[in-house]
């Protein structure tokens, strides 16, 4: 097994803008027992990382430990042993500026934890022991989010926060990188948590701006369009409503300037020969010039209106004062209901008690002291012959307070009637109105003239003045075309047949990178002639079949091409990613036993299980070609993208192959969690 020395950041040699460097260090494991040491697992990037070991040691709980620390809203990670004896679990990635460390509290029960404790630096020091947590979940994924740099956009251009298209985050792309046991080898099924309807749409939904085809500038363009939509349908129809408004007013603009001579406003000969455009000059002298006062050629009537303005104000000044002294005969009610209920309360209160004669009684006769028992009390009679006066007094004064003062029925007398008079007068002052008015018609009809006249006047004045802004005012035109031609650069950006056009050279470059690694691992023949096609709309892949038939890799027997498979597109997406110009998938896959189909049997020398180093050479070879082949894709991508590997293979498979690192070798008691963990 070769080690091979090479700079770190050797991702940076792309030619591409931003590629999401985001690579495993570390996983951490700290004990419930602050005695002990944490558990951590060193990783190296941009190389292929094998952990191997045999069953029941921990390999299965590594993606689940990493998915839980980078947010999941689940927690797979199995139950006793490996959360019994453990506080906190944690991962170190590196980014392109940075190392990060993800650590997350153990769940309790069924419930995953919100505490988080996040550390960030040049070079993070793993600590000894976590005591308090520093951040949530929330916070988590908005930092998760700003690594990747997802976009800000729904895919719609839509407000809604919830659904297939809402916002892509981090958690969206976990899909890429976890291979778990259940799905390496899955004839259905390609990517991680896809099972489940939700995850499924949002990634298919999603899946032509993961792989280019649309970009940041396409989301904006349509939450631009959407915008823009709304904006010329509110201009588009405020502008048939003004045509609508201009069109009528047109045709009614003489019934208008007729009404208007009825008033004086204008001569009426004038309007019968004049054209639209000499109407509209009309319109606008009258507009400009409202007058205070109608020429109406007829006599004057002014005593008739003086009369009327007097009684106007008489009658307003006699609505006042009845209006005050109503107030102040309620008042006065008020308050001696109040009083009333006052004195009755007092009144009660005495006969109730009859304190006065209830002492003069004891005083009297030779009774016990009520306070301390005794009768030999010398001055006893005197005394309570004082308290006893005291309380007659205070009787009496109740029996006065529960009588109402004559002074409030004087009063409330006194307001009736003056009340009485005042609506009297207003009465006979009503009738001497429409006396007036009616014996003088001229007044009366002068009267309602000046009232609709001046209706009139605001109605014209309104009208007229938003057809003068119709045709002298052409801005809602220029705004539209502005908003239309913006709205038909955007529509070009968005053109359904370029976006899937980007889309299908996308999946042919990827099918082809498949085709390539399909060529150096265990398949049929069938499948190493033709090239695999990719499916974004069914997350599948199809194969021809010897009948010229594409057919799903469901119908396709052996569990060693499905994994084939599996294999071949996640090298060919990670080479595919680090080739776009920007890109927020991270750049590491995890395998869960990848070999698992083969189970491959041994003839040891000493007749012993698996886990010796001899195996049947066809399996062997099976199984060497996923390392070689995961190898062979992280050095041709100038180490771009990291692989780990869980495995039962050993070193005796993967050993003389270049550029795999072995992270540890969980056997002899060497496990995730240590047996000392538990057994001390």
């Amino acid at each position: 097994m070769v080690r091979p020395t090479r700079p770190i950041y050797s991702y940076k040699i792309f030619k591409g803008g931003f590629i999401m460097h985001f690579q495993l260090l570390n996983l951490i494991v700290w004990p419930d027992s602050s005695q002990l040491k944490p558990q951590v697992i060193k990783f190296k990037p941009g190389m292929v990382n094998v952990i191997t070991g045999a069953s029941r040691t921990g390999k299965s709980a590594i993606i689940p430990i990493i998915d839980y620390c980078l947010g999941s809203s689940d927690c797979f990670i199995p139950i006793d042993t490996i959360r019994d004896y453990a506080s906190w679990y944690g991962v170190v990635f590196q980014t392109d500026t940075e190392e990060i460390l993800f650590a997350r509290k153990v769940p309790i029960g069924t419930h995953v934890s919100n505490e988080f404790y996040i550390l960030r630096g040049k070079s993070v020091e793993i600590p000894k022991q976590i005591t308090a947590s520093n951040q949530n979940l929330d916070g988590v994924k908005d930092i998760l989010n700003t690594l990747a740099s997802v976009p800000y956009f729904n895919l719609t251009g839509e407000e809604s926060k919830e659904g297939y298209h809402s916002r892509l985050g981090f958690r969206d792309l976990m899909a890429f990188i976890f291979q778990t046991q259940d799905i390496v080898a899955n004839q259905n099924i390609l990517f991680y948590k896809t099972h489940s309807h939700v995850h499924r749409e949002r990634l298919r939904n999603w899946m032509p701006y993961i792989l280019g085809a649309e970009n940041i500038e396409t989301l904006m363009a349509r939450q631009r369009i959407k915008i823009l939509q709304k904006k010329l349908m509110q201009l588009e129809k405020e502008r048939e409503q003004a045509r609508s408004v201009s069109t009528k007013w047109v045709s009614n603009i003489k019934g208008h300037l007729l009404l208007a001579s009825e008033y004086g406003l204008v001569k009426r000969n004038v309007i019968e020969d004049a054209t639209p455009d000499e109407l509209l000059l009309i319109g606008e002298r009258i507009v400009d010039s409202i007058p205070d006062f109608t020429q109406t050629e007829t006599f004057h009537i002014s005593d008739s209106n003086s009369q009327l303005l007097n009684l106007e104000k008489e009658e307003e000044i006699l609505s006042t004062d009845i209006g005050v002294t109503k107030n102040r005969l309620r008042d006065l009610e008020r308050l001696t209901s109040g009083y009333k209920n006052y004195g009755n309360t007092i009144r009660k209160r005495a006969e109730r008690l009859h304190i006065s004669s209830w002492l003069e009684e004891i005083s009297s006769g030779s009774y016990d002291c009520p306070i301390c028992g005794s009768n030999k009390h010398p001055k006893a009679e005197s005394e309570l012959k004082k308290v006893s006066t005291a309380y007659k007094k205070y009787e009496e004064q109740a029996k006065s307070v529960a009588e109402i003062p004559s002074t409030f029925l004087r009063e409330e007398e006194r307001l009736k009637s003056d009340l009485e008079t005042l609506l009297e007068k207003k009465k006979n002052l009503n009738n001497r109105i429409e006396l007036l008015l009616a014996r003088n018609k001229e007044a009366q009809k002068e009267f309602h003239k000046n009232k609709s006249l001046f209706l009139f006047m605001g109605q014209f004045r309104s009208s007229f003045e938003l057809y003068r802004e119709i045709l002298n005012n052409d801005l809602n035109e220029v705004e539209i075309e502005n908003l239309r031609e913006e709205y038909e650069g955007l529509t070009k950006l968005l053109n359904p047949m370029v976006v899937q056009n980007r889309t299908d050279s996308a999946v042919l470059n990827i099918a082809q990178g498949m085709f390539t690694y399909l060529k150096l691992l265990d398949v049929d023949d069938n499948y190493r002639r033709i090239p695999p096609k990719f499916s974004i709309k069914d997350l599948n892949i199809s194969v021809l079949s010897n009948n010229d038939n594409w057919h799903y890799i469901s119908e396709v027997g052996s569990a060693s091409n499905w994994v084939a498979f599996h294999i071949s597109l996640m090298c060919a997406l990670q080479e595919f990613f680090l080739k776009l110009k920007g890109s927020s998938v991270p750049n590491f896959v995890i395998f869960d036993q990848p070999s698992q189909v083969y189970f491959p049997k041994t003839k040891s020398r000493n007749n012993r299980s698996l886990d010796n180093k001899n195996y049947e050479d066809e399996d062997i070879e099976a199984v060497k070609k996923i390392f070689s082949t995961l190898a062979s894709s992280v050095s041709s991508s100038d180490f771009g993208w990291q692989a780990i590997v869980l495995d039962h293979a050993d070193s005796s498979i993967y050993g003389g192959i270049d550029n795999i690192y072995e992270v540890d070798v969980w056997r002899d008691g060497n496990k995730l969690i240590p047996p000392h963990w538990y057994n001390s």
